[in-house]
């Protein structure tokens, strides 16, 4: 039995993926239900092979097989219900060999090494198969059984095929058990002897290389004193339906000084987790970077230690790099807001905001009233079942964001839009780890606040990254104070992405960040601008470098805090050039083309 037992109600190492095959001819029919995820049946009237088994907490079920001279019905059961998830009628009057491969929590009908029909998916975040066998522990087959399979993992059609007519030995790797039990061969004995100096070197080593090798996606997430807004966010990747056994967090704590160590040192969820500590802060940028050195999978997800996620969160990532390369998949854009905890920053206006979200949640309601003053650290309004329950949402608002110009104005593709790469936040966005490595990870000379993503945002855009800002891939963002030196250490590094990159479509942020035009004006002039270049490169040629002075005393003024005004004059420009900027608005006018461009040059000029 490979230490492994065949008998109990639910097998609960295995989750979500694995498979059953057996030699089997019913004797009786059995009752043909309705295949759905949606109406419950009743079990009675099943010549079970395979279990049943029930589910015990509400987030599991047990699955189940029965075969009837008429068909073949897998069943799953709930704490509550039993639903036909798969159902194939069919004629069986002979022994056949039946596969069911449970892949992430879809069942895979085989009969005789040939695919024959998918069932539903299910909902539940734990899919277990049941050790109730055959005629054993309450079973109630009727027919001839010739023997019973079950292994950790989804057979492939060619191993299903390989091994259909061959004894297999009990050691074979991957095979969880075996009915009925069969004593061990001599030459296994002799087998496993021969090599038992080998296998005790590289037991260790396999298990971890076979481990790895399962994981598909590494959700990379740096936090800087952000408990319990970081607890929270890995609560609700808990709840992924999404196989928890493919998915690796990688939580890089950059020398947090709050509680976060504490708590997380023994924190044990159902996927795969890496907890790495800095023992300096070494910043944003050198963070990930450590992140995407350290990670598994060939998708990577950066997500922010504060956001909360749905639970197809990681289902939906997967499913936009299951057919191109180069997609970046963006949802901070859609992003709404929750407050989970009260900081004792918060100003009166939050507190008012928070008093009004939780009026109609008397719970939370009264847990706010319970709130005693003074208070030095943050107080939750929201646990762990919370987030299990979905019963948050009474603290979720979405109030209008910069981001909202953006996916109100172009579509999920951004087509139109000059600036996709603007999409690259990392708060919530995903990118094959091949591609992020092409270009060459974040810069970590980006060590403060701001714009390191959009740096390798437009690094990945100029190597031909194809953006997807996603509006159901929602997260929320829980609310916490953000300090004022934010601002300028923003500018600081806006200086260093145009230093790196002295391009008109970066040179161009600053006048929206102005405030001389609006990103939709800002969007129009740099179409403009290019549809110039490309058209009348020669003609305008002291105009294009008239132009980036321009730009670049625009960013000047804003790294050193002064307002906009005379930019021609900080430019540098004399009375010359000035009358030169004239007669270039005169001769674009007159060309009818770049309307945008002609109005920011007269702002400019009149300045």
């Amino acid at each position: 039995m490979l230490g492994n037992s065949l008998y109990e109600i639910l097998l609960t190492k295995l989750i979500n993926s694995f498979t059953y095959e057996f030699w089997v001819k019913p004797d009786s029919v059995h009752r043909i239900d309705k295949q759905s995820r949606e109406k419950p049946i009743n079990a009675d009237g099943k010549n079970y092979i395979v279990g049943p088994g029930n589910g015990e907490f509400y987030d599991e079920a047990g699955i189940s097989v029965s075969v009837g001279k008429n068909g073949v019905i897998v069943l799953e059961h709930t704490e509550i219900n039993t639903f036909a998830v798969l159902v194939h009628e069919t004629e069986i009057n002979d022994i056949i060999h039946i596969a069911i491969v449970y892949d992430n929590g879809y069942p895979y009908l085989y009969i005789n090494g040939e695919f024959v029909k998918i069932g539903e998916r299910s909902p539940k975040r734990y899919v277990y198969p049941t050790g109730i066998i055959g005629s054993l522990s309450g079973g109630s087959f009727k027919g001839e059984i010739k023997e019973i399979r079950l292994w950790d993992h989804c057979r492939t059609k060619k191993q299903l095929k390989t091994y259909i007519n061959q004894q297999i030995s009990i050691n074979k790797e991957g095979l969880y058990g075996i009915w009925p039990d069969r004593p061990v061969k001599e030459t296994d004995v002799r087998v496993k002897q021969k090599n038992s100096q080998t296998t005790k070197k590289t037991s260790k080593a396999n298990r971890e290389n076979n481990k790895n090798q399962n994981i598909e996606v590494s959700i990379i997430i740096p936090s800087y004193n952000k408990f319990p807004l970081n607890i929270f966010t890995l609560y609700s990747l808990e709840q992924q339906t999404f196989n928890p056994s493919k998915i690796e967090v990688i939580f890089i704590d950059d020398a947090s000084t709050d509680q976060t160590e504490e708590k997380l040192k023994g924190y044990n969820p159902p996927y795969h987790f890496k907890y790495i500590r800095n023992n300096s802060n070494l910043g944003r940028a050198k963070v990930r970077n450590i992140g995407i050195q350290a990670a598994k999978g060939s998708i990577l997800i950066f997500l922010d230690a504060e956001m909360i996620t749905e639970p197809d969160f990681v289902e939906k990532h997967i499913k936009s790099h299951q057919s191109q390369n180069k997609v970046i998949l963006s949802g901070v854009m859609h992003s709404k807001k929750i407050y989970s905890c009260i900081f004792p920053e918060f100003p009166q206006d939050v507190m008012n905001r928070i008093e009004a979200l939780t009026k109609n949640n008397p719970e939370k309601n009264r847990k706010l009233q319970d709130l005693k003053l003074p208070y030095e650290k943050p107080y939750p309004l929201i646990e762990k079942d919370d987030i299990t329950n979905k019963t948050y949402t009474d603290l979720v608002f979405k109030p209008f964001t910069w981001f909202e110009t953006i996916v109100k104005n172009f579509d999920v593709d951004l087509d139109g839009f000059m600036f996709p790469w603007m999409a690259f936040l990392t708060g919530n966005v995903s990118i094959r780890k091949e591609f992020i490595q092409q270009a060459g990870l974040f810069d970590e000379d980006f060590v403060q606040y701001g714009y390191e993503d959009w740096e390798i945002g437009y690094r990945l855009y100029k190597l031909g990254a194809k953006y997807i800002v996603s509006n159901d891939l929602i997260t929320y963002h829980q609310e916490h104070p953000v300090g004022i030196s934010k601002w300028k250490e923003a500018i600081n590094n806006l200086g260093l992405f145009i230093l790196k990159h002295h391009d008109v479509d970066v040179l161009i942020l600053g006048l929206e960040l102005a405030g001389i035009v609006n990103l939709l004006t800002m969007n129009k002039v740099l179409r403009e601008y290019k549809l110039l270049v490309q058209t009348y490169a020669e003609r305008f040629q002291e105009f294009q470098e008239r132009f980036i002075r321009i730009l670049q005393a625009t960013v000047l003024l804003l790294q050193i805090d002064v307002r906009h005004i005379n930019i021609l004059g900080a430019a540098g420009f004399g009375s010359d050039e000035r009358k030169g900027i004239q007669e270039d608005i005169n001769s674009l006018k007159s060309l009818g083309e770049f309307t945008n461009l002609t109005s920011l040059l007269e702002k400019i000029l009149n300045s």
